[in-house]
C-alpha cells in the first residue's frame, strides 16, 4: 500500500510540475496594431462669425486571437472654443461606426461585421473622449478594422455626413 500512495504522490507532483510548465510557456497576448486620423471638421449648421471647427481624432486599433479579429476605436475631440462649455443642440444625431473588413488585396475590403456608437450627448456635453467597446468576428486570412464618424448637424437639412478615418493596420 505505501508503494501506491509514494507512486501516487511522485505522479501528482509531476503532473503539477508540467501542468505549471504549459502555463509558464503560454504565448503572450498580441499587441493591438493602431492607425491615428486627425481631422478639422466644420459645423455645418452654424454659419455665424466665430469659429467653429471641431478637432476630432480617432485611434483605429485591431488585433487577432485565433480566427477572431477584434477592433475599437479610441475617440477624443475639442470643441471650438466659441461654443463655451455650456452644452448646446449641436447634432441632430451623432455616432461612430466600426467595421470589421477582410482585407483583399487589390480590391475593396467587403465588410464582414459593423457596429455603431452613438455619442451625440458625449459631444455635446464636452466630454472631450471615449473608447468603443471590442467588437469581434471571425475572419480567415488577413483583416482589418476601419471607421467613420457619422454626424448628423442640427440646422443643415442635410442628413448624416461620414468622415472616414483610417483603418488600423491588417492583422
Amino acid at each position: 500500500m505505501r508503494t501506491f500512495l509514494r507512486r501516487a504522490a511522485v505522479t501528482a507532483t509531476c503532473l503539477g510540475a508540467l501542468g505549471g510548465a504549459v502555463v509558464g510557456t503560454a504565448a503572450p497576448a498580441m499587441a493591438a496594431s493602431c492607425n491615428t486620423t486627425t481631422k478639422s471638421i466644420d459645423d455645418r449648421g452654424y454659419t455665424g462669425p466665430w469659429p467653429d471647427n471641431w478637432t476630432m481624432k480617432a485611434t483605429m486599433c485591431s488585433y487577432r486571437s485565433g480566427s477572431y479579429i477584434y477592433s475599437y476605436a479610441k475617440l477624443s475631440w475639442d470643441r471650438p472654443a466659441s461654443y463655451g462649455n455650456a452644452p448646446h443642440l449641436i447634432f441632430d444625431a451623432a455616432k461612430f461606426r466600426v467595421a470589421l473588413k477582410k482585407s483583399i488585396s487589390g480590391a475593396t475590403d467587403p465588410v464582414r461585421y459593423r457596429r455603431d456608437f452613438g455619442i451625440e450627448g458625449r459631444l455635446e456635453d464636452g466630454d472631450g473622449s471615449y473608447t468603443t467597446p471590442t467588437i469581434r468576428h471571425a475572419i480567415s486570412r488577413y483583416a482589418l478594422g476601419d471607421g467613420a464618424w457619422k454626424l448628423n448637424w442640427n440646422n443643415d437639412g442635410d442628413g448624416y455626413k461620414t468622415y472616414r478615418v483610417t483603418a488600423s493596420p491588417r492583422v
